[in-house]
């Protein structure tokens, strides 16, 4: 009797052997120790990649921001410029057509008359400006037609 339960307890040591190993209940707490560890470290290298990833985006963001905000000021800068070589050009324009009337009725005669020629062709080459532009403004409004859809 006692050779048959040796046999079976040597006959249970081989069918453990085949079927797998067995871990003591420390064995099996330390190894899901380090399954948690390691688990943990991939949470980490994520969290730390999500990181990168949104302070790359903040860079980004901050850049295009800096970009708008000087592209805003150099047109800003860029009409305060056009403005002001308007105003001058306006202010010219009005003191010559100002002088050129004056000298057509109050100057001599021969200031008159070089005043009454200067302002007919004056007239004359701002008429033809005129048609150039308006021209211009309609065959610009017949072919760009995306504008106004």
């Amino acid at each position: 009797m006692q050779n048959q339960t040796d046999h079976q307890h040597i006959a249970n040591k081989e069918n453990t052997s085949i079927e797998g190993e067995y871990y003591s209940g420390k064995d099996m707490f330390e190894l899901e120790k380090e399954r948690i560890k390691s688990a943990d470290k991939r949470t980490e290298i994520a969290r730390l990649a999500i990181e990168a990833n949104d302070a790359a985006d903040k860079r980004q963001f901050d850049y295009h921001i800096q970009k708008l905000n000087h592209d805003i000021e150099f047109k800003n800068q860029q009409a305060k410029v056009s403005a002001k070589l308007l105003y001058g050009i306006g202010l010219v324009s009005t003191a010559f057509g100002a002088l050129l009337i004056y000298l057509t009725f109050f100057g001599t005669v021969f200031q008159s008359e070089i005043a009454a020629n200067l302002l007919e062709k004056l007239v004359t080459a701002m008429s033809g400006v005129g048609v150039y532009l308006l021209g211009k403004g309609i065959f610009s409004k017949l072919t760009n037609q995306d504008n106004e859809q």
